[in-house]
Parts: structure tokens; C-alpha cells; sequence
């Protein structure tokens, strides 16, 4: 999402109506799912334009794209099943544990945090597999474009799995079921092009 207006520098939170950059938003609720409406334009979207003072991004200079830093990771159990669950925040799709990086933190440190608050599961051993910019990776943050770090990380099976209010249903599919279903372009993109080497090595 290009930026056409100047971000605060106050080291404060805030955050914007996409359509048009007001600050007067509220949260609501539809069919479980979490939208935002402005109070001044009337607008109802499922993103808003954040500012965080704890996130890793940054305005580029000439494009003016809104980037940010992200991790996640595949988390894969004994059958070669990975972890996934329904996001009820957008994008509204089936996803892996993922999430932003925090300023000054560590990728390996921010895939095991990320996993922890969303599925409630720890993991003592993650891999790092790839370094990439994903352009048209749409978060609810408002940014398109996001530099991503994925690990990957093996676990037994559990369905002992306690989800933030960003989800619901966990499963466990593998690769070729996690194509059959909705999945952000991220995910999808690194599964068909990384495939099985995913877990081969894990």
C-alpha cells in the first residue's frame, strides 16, 4: 500500500482508515471476522493503514510501498503434516504461525514468540530456510509488501492446541492438502516453490 501521507514520528500507536487516513476508527465484528469502521468517511474494511513504534517497517523512498519485516514458520509433525489454522483477521484464509518482527529481535526468537501467542505451543528447535521479499503479501496492517523469514521446526502431533483471537479451526494438512484450501499468497508461494524440501531436512 503506497503512503501518501506523513507518518507520525512520536514513538506513539496509531492507526488510520485506508480510504481516508482518519483516525477515528473502531473495531467491529461480522460473522466472527474483525473489520474496522471509520467514524468520518463511514468506510468498512478488514485493514487499516497501522502504525506500531514496536514493528519492523519502513516507507521505501521512491516507491512509497508501506514494507514490513515478518517470520513464520512450518511447523511439521512425524506424519510430515503441517500446522495451519483459519485466520479470522485478514487475510481471512488458512495460514502457518506467522507474524511481524519487532524492532531489535532476533527472526529465530520472533517465529518461536509468534508461535507461542497463537497456538499456545512451544518449540525448542526452529530452522531457518529462506530470507525473502514477498511483494503483494496483503496483512491487515496495511502493508503489501513484507520481508519474510521462514523456519521451519518439527513436533509431535497434538491437537493441544490453544488459539489466539486471530483463529480458529487448527489442523494439520499436508502440503498437497494445503493447496486444496484458501491460503495468503505467502504461504502459498513457498509451498510451490520449496515444495517437500520444507521438512526433509527438519
Amino acid at each position: 500500500m503506497k503512503i501518501d501521507f506523513q507518518l507520525p514520528t512520536d514513538g506513539k500507536y496509531h492507526q488510520y482508515c485506508i480510504k481516508c487516513n482518519s483516525e477515528h476508527i473502531h473495531k467491529i465484528i461480522k460473522d466472527t471476522r474483525t473489520y474496522y469502521e471509520c467514524e468520518d468517511c463511514k468506510d468498512i474494511s478488514p485493514r487499516l493503514i497501522v502504525v506500531d513504534p514496536k514493528i519492523d517497517c519502513w516507507v521505501d523512498e521512491d516507491t512509497k510501498e508501506y514494507w514490513h519485516k515478518s517470520v513464520g514458520i512450518f511447523v511439521f509433525n512425524e506424519d510430515n503434516e503441517a500446522l495451519f489454522f483459519e485466520r479470522v483477521m485478514y487475510p481471512f484464509v488458512f495460514t502457518i504461525p506467522a507474524g511481524h518482527l519487532d524492532i531489535g529481535e532476533k527472526p529465530a526468537e520472533a517465529v518461536k514468540r509468534e508461535l507461542l501467542e497463537e497456538t499456545g505451543l512451544k518449540i525448542d528447535a526452529v530452522k531457518f530456510t529462506v530470507q525473502e521479499n514477498i511483494i503483494g503479501d496483503k496483512c491487515w496492517r496495511g502493508s503489501d509488501n513484507h520481508m519474510w523469514h521462514l523456519y521451519v521446526g518439527k513436533m509431535k502431533k497434538t491437537n493441544n492446541i490453544i488459539l489466539n483471537d486471530e483463529g480458529v479451526k487448527a489442523t494439520w494438512l499436508t502440503l498437497e492438502q494445503a493447496l486444496n484450501v484458501p491460503l495468503p499468497y505467502p504461504v502459498e508461494y513457498f509451498i510451490k516453490k520449496y515444495g517437500n524440501s520444507l521438512f526433509q531436512d527438519v
